[in-house]
């Protein structure tokens, strides 16, 4: 519970960004959420990369060495900021790219400052990943979730206040946005990092001790690892944009729906991944002492959860979409009524792949908590873009059900994929049950 509230409050810093978005008008809620799907890309890239940061260290815990822990989170850290460093110029030339892809040129230009400051707080937020998974490794998740917490409301009151300028602040409008959550990120990372330092169980293990030192077999480790988990991230986050941009050649209207839609499923979504985060801790854990009884157990246990929570995030998308979509609208925008019409057939049908997405989430995550990170890569995505865009597209511009039609793609890439990722992970449960050996790579 405390993972998934940790995970709700995360993805409320950008559904606060949505909501303030929205607030302005739909031309900026259309400018920014192109902006946040272009950069989204490298966000999930860089936590795909991460990831076996919690599982080697709950795999290192589970077997007591102390010496991977700290190792685990000190070349975590090191790549979190490289890779934000790195692709932080491919995020600033983003409005050029996106006029390439074929975006409006009036909109792709209003990302202009937004991604300058997105781009910014890349290296802090994913600081961030790597000191949450330290923390959630250690199964002790409730720092994480105050820190998140307390992001979230500095998050909401500086979308304020740099949207509208207030006292010696400047009036920023979409750009505020970003440079609020850019401050947020640090601030989290900065007081993670103090916990950590001087709160045991983590302090006695001197965790920032000789940070700048590189250990190449950790680091060979965490990429090797997180590649594929990345690309799989990367595919199924890369569903939801190229839905978007093919959704965006359709007009101003069906962006700000398919963006209410987006993030309306972004949050339904944190449940899932909360459990299956939690699932992966446990996993790997038991992997790490070499228990095989109690990691079948684990997860099959996450998967029965993961089924019950989502049936009901479906029974809510399904009862009250309207109430859902009115919270992301100004009710005088001149846009209302036509991106209404498009964002609650979106809702219904996000409502309809809540069980899928959540099944393929919670058997990805098993499988990484046995470092089984290639072949599910492999079939996740294919299933993204071969059954989800590809699906999306035939619907949506073959057979002329315009946005909505490209939008359902995801039902069918989703559906996809928990079948492949759930057969996938009872494979590797059974072979384990027959002797076979627990950790993959």
């Amino acid at each position: 519970m405390p993972i998934v509230i940790g995970a709700l409050s995360v993805i409320g810093i950008t559904t606060a960004d949505i909501i303030a978005m929205g607030w302005i008008d739909s031309i900026n809620l259309a400018a920014g959420s192109l902006g946040q799907r272009y950069y989204q890309p490298v966000y999930f890239f860089a936590l795909g990369i991460t990831l076996p940061v919690g599982a080697l260290i709950a795999q290192a815990l589970g077997a007591r060495d102390d010496r991977q822990i700290r190792r685990a989170l000190r070349q975590g850290l090191l790549i979190g900021v490289a890779i934000g460093i790195l692709f932080a110029p491919l995020v600033i030339a983003g409005p050029k790219i996106l006029v390439w892809l074929g975006q409006d040129p009036e909109l792709s230009n209003m990302t202009t400052d937004y991604l300058i400051w997105s781009a910014v707080g890349l290296p802090f937020n994913f600081i961030f990943f790597v000191l949450r998974q330290y923390i959630v490794a250690h199964q002790h998740p409730l720092p994480q979730v105050i820190a998140t917490l307390l992001g979230l409301a500095f998050n909401i009151i500086g979308n304020y206040a740099l949207i509208h300028g207030i006292g010696p602040l400047p009036a920023m409008g979409l750009a505020g946005i970003a440079l609020a959550t850019t401050l947020t990120w640090l601030l989290v990372s900065i007081g993670l990092m103090i916990y950590i330092a001087t709160t045991e169980p983590y302090r006695s293990s001197k965790p920032f001790q000789r940070l700048w030192v590189m250990d190449w077999q950790i680091t060979r480790r965490i990429t090797t690892l997180g590649f594929p988990i990345g690309l799989t991230i990367v595919a199924e986050s890369g569903m939801f944009i190229a839905i978007g941009l093919l959704i965006g050649l359709f007009g101003t209207a069906g962006l700000a729906a398919s963006a209410i839609a987006n993030q309306i499923a972004a949050v339904a979504f944190m449940v899932p991944i909360a459990l299956g985060h939690a699932g992966t801790i446990r996993v790997a854990h038991y992997a790490g002492r070499k228990d095989r009884q109690n990691l079948g157990r684990s997860a099959h246990s996450v998967m029965l959860v993961g089924i019950l929570v989502t049936s009901v995030t479906m029974a809510v998308l399904l009862i009250w979409p309207e109430a859902l979509v009115d919270i992301y609208l100004n009710p005088d925008d001149p846009l209302l009524d036509e991106v209404v019409a498009l964002a609650l057939p979106m809702v219904l049908i996000a409502a309809l792949f809540q069980i899928p997405d959540g099944l393929q989430c919670i058997a990805n995550s098993v499988l990484r908590g046995l470092n089984d990170t290639r072949i599910p890569a492999l079939l996740a995505i294919s299933s993204f873009w071969l059954f989800g865009v590809g699906g999306g597209a035939l619907m949506g511009f073959t057979f002329e059900f315009g946005p909505v039609g490209v939008w359902a793609g995801l039902l069918i890439g989703l559906g996809a994929s928990a079948l492949a990722l759930a057969w996938r992970m009872q494979r590797g449960l059974d072979r384990l049950k027959a002797g076979g050996r627990i950790l993959s790579g």
